[in-house]
């Protein structure tokens, strides 16, 4: 493996709040060093003037759909995808086809992503068998074989008992949950949010409090348990609510979505099944929480909630059309545009939630922060160059997107994982790189 040497670019530190004019040497897959004035003839060059340099981002939520749904994306399409996107490293949620809830099918995962050899991919494990509800999986054997936390995305856990013992269980094993917060029996056949855009359309809605009570009962058994817990795409004013009261009493974090950021429920009379997500888009009021929560910091993590479909499946009518929308390789600068250019935050902070916050919650030591002897994962940012979104470029198998020719500013340009090149200029790097 060669080494690298980036130049003269304005590095992140999101563990210290700062940015500084810095180059970086790597080497032997970690930052070798950090400072001014570094040379080294040996070391492949890049140029980072004009452009940001920080910790790998990680993605707390994505779906790459293996085993069983390849046609919609696998671990190759999707690496591909993270890696342009800017991502070092990402956690596949386990509602695949089988669900990821034996030790078998998580070895499989990791080997994949071995061979591959593109980002760093970490499995979530199932919370309950089949993603079924009914009874808790192997924790210890799920730990043991790689999972790095427990989810049953897809679906929120119905029963409050079983969640309540799973919560005591995990501790055993430090594994953290990723929650998908819904009452099935409240948002139950439904399409779109409650409100005027469901009596326009004719649809069932899904109200805020499918997502809202079952958020609550979780947060007071992770209360009572000491359970580590995240919910993952908060969507709601009174989820934000929830969360800022209980982060008084106990560590809990949260997520949201680039979507639920830039558009609303009333882009769905535009777009159709393209902005069918769950949980659905909301108000602009909502909307408006949820970046409050972000500026504020209650919502400290972002995650994308990457979910890719075919074009037929999409192009189905809007009730039998999935949910979700891929946005794997635009997330990024998504959120630029929702946080960044609107003042809610800066650059550092995006970081901090892209980087430095998911590798504290899922005990990531070695990553999420740029210093000597730490893992060289690295995205190199260029937040002036300003591109239009064009979806049938994109390497994801899932042009599910309603981006399409949206102008958005701060795009990657490069992702170093383990010291190797896998992204520059935009591009992935299929030979070596230099």
């Amino acid at each position: 493996m060669k080494k690298i040497l980036i130049k003269k670019g304005t590095v992140v530190f999101p563990q210290r709040g700062v940015l500084q004019d810095a180059d970086i040497l790597v080497e032997d897959g970690l930052v070798a060093r950090v400072g001014k004035g570094i040379e080294d003839t040996q070391a492949c060059p890049v140029n980072a003037s004009n452009l940001l340099v920080g910790p790998g981002f990680i993605n707390l939520h994505v779906h790459l759909r293996e085993p069983g749904r390849e046609t919609e994306e696998n671990l190759w399409t999707g690496s591909r995808a993270a890696a342009r996107g800017g991502f070092t490293s990402v956690v596949s949620m386990p509602n695949t086809h089988p669900p990821i809830d034996n030790p078998l099918l998580v070895r499989y995962l990791l080997l994949r992503a071995k061979e591959i050899g593109l980002i760093n991919i970490f499995p979530a494990g199932a919370i309950t068998v089949g993603l079924e509800g009914k009874e808790m999986a192997e924790y210890g054997l799920l730990k043991e074989a790689g999972v790095i936390a427990l989810s049953d995305d897809g679906r929120g856990v119905q029963d409050a008992r079983l969640l309540y013992l799973a919560f005591q269980y995990a501790q055993y094993f430090n594994l953290p949950f990723i929650l998908h917060e819904e009452d099935e029996g409240l948002s139950r056949g439904g399409e779109v949010s409650e409100g005027k855009v469901a009596a326009l359309l004719g649809k069932r809605a899904i109200p805020r409090v499918a997502e809202e009570s079952l958020m609550a009962r979780d947060l007071v058994l992770a209360f009572r348990t000491g359970a580590r817990v995240h919910f993952t795409h908060l969507s709601t004013a009174l989820q934000v609510e929830l969360l800022r009261w209980f982060q008084k009493k106990m560590p809990v974090s949260a997520d949201v979505t680039p979507h639920h950021l830039l558009l609303t429920e009333e882009d769905v009379l535009q777009w159709g099944s393209e902005a069918k997500v769950k949980p659905p888009l909301r108000s602009l009021e909502d909307q408006k929480a949820l970046k409050e929560g972000v500026k504020e910091g209650v919502i400290s993590i972002l995650a994308s909630d990457h979910a890719p479909h075919p074009p037929e499946d999409k192009s189905l009518s809007f009730s039998e059309a999935p949910f979700g929308i891929s946005n794997l390789e635009i997330a990024v600068p998504l959120y630029a545009k929702a946080l960044i250019e609107e003042g809610i935050i800066n650059w550092v902070e995006l970081w901090e939630k892209l980087s430095y916050n998911p590798a504290l919650f899922l005990g990531l030591n070695n990553k999420g922060i740029l210093e000597e002897g730490k893992d060289a994962d690295i995205t190199i940012v260029d937040p002036g160059t300003r591109k239009k979104v064009k979806v049938s470029d994109f390497e994801s198998r899932g042009k599910n997107c309603p981006f399409e020719n949206w102008s958005l500013l701060g795009w990657p340009a490069y992702t170093i994982v383990g010291g190797r090149m896998v992204m520059a200029e935009g591009s992935i790097v299929e030979d070596e790189f230099c």
